[in-house]
């Protein structure tokens, strides 16, 4: 077992519980918030333990799931020690970690400014045909199924007001809107 996220974990319910209890002081129109956060996580923390604790022990999760043998005749020794020797983060993956901030600073930023409704699907269309090659039909039904999803479940459902952008109402007032 690792020790670092075991005690991590723990840490994690901690103060998912810490949080739980605080909330259920709070009055019942501001606890619902802390508490649609709390207890799942709780829950996971809680799970993610049993299942630590259990590994450790050679128990349930211990000898039950394990990696299929790998089907093909097995790689030669030489490729086997190239993909050892490679290191997970490095100057090989220097470009792509830019990529991936200048992504993560754009999103922000988009949000910051434009709001959720029109940052999340640019930005999602945007990663999808650029980074991961999907065609546009793809990109735009998982867009579109973003904006859809985060309105009906936040706007609709909830009653949420998610942030409009600095600059949306602007635009819209401009429009005509």
């Amino acid at each position: 077992m690792n020790s670092f996220n075991f005690w991590f974990t723990v840490l994690m319910a901690v103060i998912f519980a810490t949080m739980v209890a605080i909330a259920s002081q709070y009055p019942p129109e501001a606890r619902f918030m802390p508490l649609l956060v709390g207890i799942p996580g709780l829950a996971l923390c809680l799970l993610q333990i049993l299942l630590d604790v259990s590994k450790a022990r050679g128990g349930l999760g211990g000898y039950r799931f394990h990696k299929a043998p790998k089907a093909g005749r097995p790689a030669d020794v030489a490729s086997m020690e190239a993909v050892v020797s490679e290191e997970e983060f490095g100057p090989q993956t220097a470009k792509s970690e830019i990529v991936m901030w200048g992504y993560f600073l754009g999103f922000v930023a988009m949000l910051l400014a434009f709001g959720y409704y029109v940052a999340v699907p640019l930005m999602l269309v945007t990663f999808l045909k650029r980074e991961a090659g999907k065609s546009w039909a793809f990109a735009l039904i998982l867009g579109i199924g973003a904006s859809l999803t985060l309105y009906l479940v936040f706007a609709s459902t909830l009653q949420i007001r998610l942030h409009p952008g600095f600059l949306t109402p602007t635009i819209m007032t401009a429009l005509g809107f």
